[in-house]
């Protein structure tokens, strides 16, 4: 017997994406049940399954139908076949939706299921069946499941190999944080001459940094163009570096997961976030986890920008996107800024934490729990 199946739409998409990944088989049919409200996270889902050789329907209840039991009943019903079996998953939906769907299908052939999101588990409503979902979603599913398209990632700009001997020198104090400033303060985010930047005379727009060269010698900084450095390249240097490091240290402690470096956000406004990209972002056991990187944090007003800028991201752009969010700082160790951190539900992790192999162990330990929890 052909077989469908069934999903109830409401705020939460995750689970409905999962249950399909999981249950689906070849010839399958899917048919998703939705008020008007919700009818848009149909597409949603399946942008995010991208399935092309599918079968896929659809039932929108008008509105004000999903809390009228006998119309809505009426209406599913005749949607119905008897020469189908129907795997319904009961896990989203209003409560009345959840309530009166089964009795829609009292008449054919169905079997009822149920994820306690976020356990990675599905029930089968009415026995002690309890299935395993396997499926783990990558980062741009995670995304387009959740209407967030994300065009664009970087790529690393250094290997990984120079990355760690550059945390290994910055945390020494053996590179000039002094150039490394004034690269920030006037030349991030931009291609420039080198010769040009050391020899200028309007300090006061932009400053001279006469020792540009030399810094880049002594920190055995290899420009891809000889001469200049790229845009790319004075991001890494002002920062972008300890982006990359955390990208490279976290996919070696977790190397079955996705990962995504420097995700850029399509937000056309936002009230006081200037940048929009997630440093690192990754999906563990179907949970998304963003970092924010910072190389020094010294003031609290810096901090709370900081922790703004990740709760803002999630708040405004993801909007009922979760995620759980982790600011990772080369900083020294500072009580204050935990508890503004914690009081945001944001996780702060100071440099002290990635100089001691046994802290970092704490970090991964951490992820774990919120992974499994």
């Amino acid at each position: 017997m052909k077989r469908t199946i069934v999903n109830l739409i409401s705020e939460q998409t995750t689970p409905n994406f999962l249950f399909v990944k999981e249950m689906i088989q070849i010839g399958d049919e899917l048919l998703f049940i939705s008020s008007e409200k919700f009818e848009e996270r149909i597409d949603w889902i399946i942008n995010a399954l991208d399935y092309t050789n599918c079968t896929i329907n659809r039932i929108i209840l008008p509105d004000g139908t999903e809390e009228k039991w006998t119309q809505m009943i009426e209406l599913i019903r005749q949607h119905l076949s008897k020469n189908r079996k129907y795997i319904v998953n009961l896990t989203c939906g209003t409560k009345y939706m959840i309530s009166a769907v089964p009795k829609a299908f009292d008449d054919f052939d169905a079997e009822f299921y149920y994820i306690p999101f976020p356990k990675n588990i599905i029930l089968k409503i009415g026995d002690n069946t309890c299935k395993q979902i396997n499926c783990r979603m990558t980062v741009k599913e995670y995304f387009d499941c959740n209407n967030t398209s994300i065009p664009k990632q970087k790529g690393l700009t250094k290997s990984e190999e120079y990355t760690h001997s550059f945390f290994v020198k910055f945390t020494k104090g053996q590179v000039n944080y002094d150039v490394i400033e004034k690269i920030r303060v006037g030349y991030r985010e931009k291609r420039i001459t080198i010769a040009d930047i050391e020899t200028k005379k309007d300090e006061e727009k932009k400053p001279q940094i006469s020792e540009l060269s030399g810094f880049l010698s002594e920190i055995d900084f290899n420009p891809q163009e000889a001469g200049f450095l790229s845009k790319d390249e004075t991001i890494y240097l002002t920062g972008g570096w300890f982006e990359e490091y955390t990208f490279c240290l976290l996919k070696k402690h977790f190397p079955e997961h996705d990962f995504a470096l420097g995700v850029g956000l399509p937000i056309s406004s936002m009230k006081g976030v200037n940048n929009r990209d997630l440093d690192v972002v990754f999906t563990c056991e179907n949970k998304l986890f963003i970092i924010e990187c910072k190389t020094g944090i010294d003031k609290e007003s810096i901090l709370s920008e900081t922790v703004y800028k990740a709760a803002a991201l999630k708040n405004e752009r993801l909007g009922k996107l979760s995620a759980n969010t982790f600011i990772f700082s080369l900083a020294g160790e500072n009580e204050v800024f935990k508890e503004i951190a914690k009081a945001m539900n944001i996780a702060y992790y100071d440099r002290s934490f990635f100089s001691d192999e046994g802290k970092i162990s704490i970090i991964v330990s951490n992820i774990n729990k919120k992974a499994k929890g």
